[in-house]
């Protein structure tokens, strides 16, 4: 009897158990339109912690494009070096990773006392070893390609790492040339070549503006260290020849005061003079040399990088050519 007793209690708990509603989970809020994201973003009364929060929600969606516009809306409104870390994980996970360089080292500039620096730039020096990658694409799959002049094991549509630099593609296909380009590729650069028919005819020679800045900056740097050394050297030539000459000139009215007092102090004092105007000559004629030789240098060095990047490709078999010229 104690034994049905106790089924039949069980029995009623499961079937009262089983009368409790369930809780259903709660529905995530749904992510922003590209439009309510743009109006959020421009909204005055958008706080740093509220494009902050919403960026980490796109983020979580792998919509890293406007987890990035978010932060970067969150960063301009609080100024916290931290979010520039966020930027560079959305940029290294869309394949940017100049971008992402330029980020991290933002947040090294801006918080000089990081206490992740050796971190930060440990991963920096990791992007900057990041190869380049070619995408290679023609109008008939298995077409070869030739990189540089040597072939690959590849066949298109593929995709090839390169080393940055200048790269020279050429694909070939039933015992013709399809096509040439030329490309320019930064680290962690991808770039697509199409050989299709439909596709132009170009060169394909690309930088990005941070790579052209730096590249110019470089130069103008380089221009100005080697214009203060000639204007130096030049002007060091100018003191000592005037001082040569000025000694010159006394070591001859020395010598003139020599004839009319024959003296051991006379004749030391004229050959002092004489051999401190030789060595302003020399001090002269050596700046000079050093200057002129500096500036013709530095000249011709910048003619060769003109020439060097003038590039001319003729396009065959289709009669055109193309030219990029800086």
């Amino acid at each position: 009897m104690r034994l049905v007793a106790l089924a039949l209690l069980l029995l009623g708990v499961a079937e009262q158990a089983k009368a409790q509603p369930v809780p259903e989970p709660a529905e995530a809020r749904p992510l922003p339109s590209d439009a309510e994201l743009t109006e959020f973003l421009a909204n005055r009364s958008t706080t740093a912690a509220a494009a902050y929060e919403v960026g980490v929600r796109f983020f979580e969606a792998k919509r890293y494009e406007d987890a990035e516009r978010a932060w970067l809306r969150a960063y301009s409104l609080g100024r916290d070096p931290t979010l520039l870390l966020g930027v560079a994980d959305t940029r290294q996970r869309r394949g940017d990773e100049p971008g992402a360089v330029a980020m991290l080292e933002q947040y090294l500039v801006e918080r000089s006392d990081a206490p992740d620096r050796m971190s930060i730039e440990a991963r920096i020096a990791t992007l900057l070893q990041s190869p380049a990658v070619l995408v290679v694409r023609s109008e008939h799959p298995g077409h070869a390609i030739l990189l540089d002049g040597v072939p690959v094991d590849q066949k298109t549509p593929t995709e090839i790492e390169v080393d940055p630099g200048m790269h020279v593609v050429i694909v070939v296909g039933e015992g013709k040339q399809v096509g040439e380009k030329t490309v320019q590729v930064g680290y962690g650069e991808v770039k697509e070549l199409d050989f299709t028919s439909d596709a132009k005819s170009k060169v394909a020679v690309e930088q990005s503006a941070d790579a052209r800045m730096h590249a110019q900056l470089a130069i103008d740097e380089e221009d100005t260290t080697i214009r203060r050394a000639v204007v130096s050297t030049g002007s060091i030539s100018a003191a000592a020849l005037v001082t040569g000459t000025i000694l010159g000139f006394l070591a001859l009215q020395q010598e003139q005061d020599y004839r009319n007092d024959p003296s051991k102090e006379t004749a030391d004092k004229g050959e002092r003079l004489a051999l401190f105007a030789d060595l302003s000559f020399g001090l002269a004629a050596l700046s000079a040399i050093t200057s002129f030789t500096l500036f013709m240098t530095h000249k011709n060095k910048r003619k060769r990088e003109r020439e060097m990047a003038r590039l001319r490709i003729e396009t065959r078999g289709a009669g055109a050519a193309a030219i990029w010229q800086f």
